[in-house]
């Protein structure tokens, strides 16, 4: 009996093992009902774990939660480490838009926390929210930077770019939008290249009212009135 016993008994997991093991549950869960149903007891089933061995690493499914998110969100992977080095200002916004777009298109993870996000308030979401805004602060700080006095609201305009990519991924198993089948490869296609347009046009505008801006300067060393000037140049 005891032999018997020896012969069936589960290998001893290292806590690298099991946590891989916890998270891997969690995966399998959510990818069969949502986060909504994930409970503990799910989790120690399929993980073939005891409740005191989860909390041992975790104490409570919030941080595993937190763990969890941390791990499958594009925003805290390091974008801005992750991102080719020497990218002029336009560019760097492309990668990251575009990538954001390619990334989220093959992570249902994320695409699953995101509709969790939008459908249950709840601390974990509301703590994940917060913390993938303290994330992008300094990004959007250099684009306010890189805007100012352009006329441009960069921070809606972004936001735009970054919710209109969660949109139509998200939806795209529903239907077409627009008439474009963005689950299909030309509305991939369609999409980036969409995304590399506007975003070209944002600099495009911004360099058209820096020129405006230093035409006018010009013009004010001239001796030109303010109020011609204004009248003349439009400038916002």
């Amino acid at each position: 009996m005891t032999e018997e016993v020896k012969k069936t008994r589960r290998p001893r997991r290292t806590k690298k093992n099991v946590e891989k093991d916890v998270l891997d549950a969690v995966t399998s869960v959510i990818e069969d009902f949502g986060f909504g149903r994930v409970t503990l007891k799910e989790i120690a089933q399929r993980a073939k774990i005891e409740a005191s061995v989860f909390y041992r690493r975790y104490n409570n499914l919030d941080a595993l939660f937190d763990d969890y998110t941390r791990k499958y969100d594009y925003w805290f992977g390091s974008v801005a480490l992750k991102m080719p080095k020497d990218l002029s200002d336009e560019d760097a916004f492309k990668w990251i838009i575009q990538n954001l777009a390619k990334e989220l298109y093959g992570n249902k993870i994320m695409q699953r926390l995101l509709i969790w996000e939008l459908s249950d308030e709840n601390p974990v979401t509301r703590r994940t929210a917060i913390q993938r805004e303290t994330l992008n602060k300094s990004l959007i700080q250099l684009l306010e930077q890189r805007f100012e006095g352009s006329g441009l609201d960069i921070n809606v305009l972004t936001a735009l770019c970054i919710s209109g990519v969660y949109y139509l991924i998200m939806h795209q198993n529903i239907s077409k939008f627009c008439d474009v089948d963005f689950s299909s490869r030309s509305g991939k296609k369609r999409l980036d290249a969409a995304l590399d347009q506007l975003i070209s046009l944002f600099f495009s505008e911004l360099k058209h009212q820096q020129e405006k801006h230093q035409i006018a300067q010009k013009l004010r060393d001239a001796g030109v009135d303010q109020e011609i000037i204004d009248r003349c140049i439009e400038l916002k």
